[in-house]
């Protein structure tokens, strides 16, 4: 509606423009004394009207027609030949029309035969030129609009697709990681394992009802990192130190969905150890502006941060920061000193 309003308007605009043309391209009849007085006959008029009729019919056969049958279709010469075709028509018209007039009335005065005569094929080229180009340009950014708009949405649904295709490459990577993790505690005969099943549950609802928007509310997308780490906490032993913490104001802001999460997996499955000393350290921080998200461990199991970059979980986040947050985000990943660093920033 709002589209159709602004064509009304600019239609209405230009037609108002070539109403008034007349008196600004030509020029007086003729000399004060000689025009004083002089009222033009009506077929003055009826010229005009016939002319403005005239050019509001060869501008829409431009706007509807010849730009649609063939410069859209790439036909440039059958359309600049069709449009000189129009202006000689044209031209024969408001010619005919001028000669029809003044032999009409052969008392026409002489001030109102220069009034007739004035309006030759020079002003009447550019009045057709400017109704050519008037009707071009509005089409062709008509046109434009259009394509833009197709082109959005052919990227909107490429880049629907792609995020569907990478959620269903990491949920049964994010299950199979926990999987793995209750498997460990099945065979150590734990008493922890029942309640671990309970925790996957509660990651499993998040995962299946929740996380299928292309945005969550962070605090429900942090509850969930909580609850995956509950759930790793109850096979830790005291060679592990964990450290979680938020900082910043987190209430109405939306992330994309486990977006995180594969950080923190790989910080357990790569990163605890029950012969040395493993701390993981997580910290995110918010602001008005951006999130910034760190995640420290160290590296027990021996794991190249090429082969990592590389694997379902790094290289399926790469790709949705790319897709999500295209010039919003930047991804470090660095290993020193057996250390592994990660921290993403998000601007809002």
């Amino acid at each position: 509606m709002r589209q159709l309003w602004i064509k009304i308007v600019a239609h209405t605009a230009v037609w108002l423009i070539f109403l008034g043309l007349p008196a600004v391209i030509l020029p007086p009849p003729g000399p004060p004394e000689m025009v004083q007085g002089f009222e033009p006959p009506p077929e003055r008029v009826i010229f005009f009207v016939l002319l403005n009729l005239l050019l509001v019919a060869s501008f829409y056969f431009n706007y509807y027609f010849l730009i649609p049958r063939f410069l859209l279709k790439g036909k440039r010469w059958q359309y600049f030949l069709a449009v000189l075709g129009v202006y000689v028509f044209l031209l024969s018209n408001i010619i005919g029309l001028q000669y029809w007039m003044i032999q009409r009335n052969p008392q026409i005065p002489g001030v109102a035969f220069q009034i007739f005569q004035r309006l030759g094929w020079f002003a009447s080229f550019i009045m057709y030129s400017l109704v050519w180009a008037s009707s071009s340009g509005m089409r062709l950014n008509a046109e434009w609009i259009r394509s833009e708009a197709r082109r959005t949405e052919s990227d909107r649904a490429r880049l629907q697709a792609e995020l569907s295709e990478l959620k269903s490459q990491l949920n049964p990577h994010f299950l199979f990681n926990t999987l793995n993790g209750i498997y460990t505690l099945s065979l150590a005969k734990s008493d922890l394992a029942p309640g671990a099943v309970l925790q996957l549950s509660q990651l499993l609802r998040y995962v299946m009802s929740e996380a299928n928007d292309d945005f969550v509310p962070f605090e429900k997308d942090l509850e969930h990192i909580r609850h995956f780490i509950q759930l790793h906490q109850l096979r830790l032993t005291d060679k592990t130190t964990l450290s979680f913490e938020v900082n910043g104001h987190v209430g109405g802001k939306r992330i994309a969905p486990m977006l995180l999460l594969p950080f923190v997996e790989n910080a357990f499955k790569y990163g605890i150890s029950t012969q040395e000393m493993t701390p993981i350290l997580i910290r995110v921080e918010v602001d008005a502006h951006q999130v910034v998200f760190h995640c420290t461990n160290k590296v027990v199991r021996r794991h190249s941060m090429e082969g990592e970059q590389t694997g379902i979980g790094i290289a399926n986040t790469r790709k949705r920061l790319q897709l999500l947050y295209p010039d919003r985000h930047q991804l470090d990943i660095w290993e020193k000193d057996d250390f592994y660093y990660v921290r993403l920033v998000l601007l809002w």
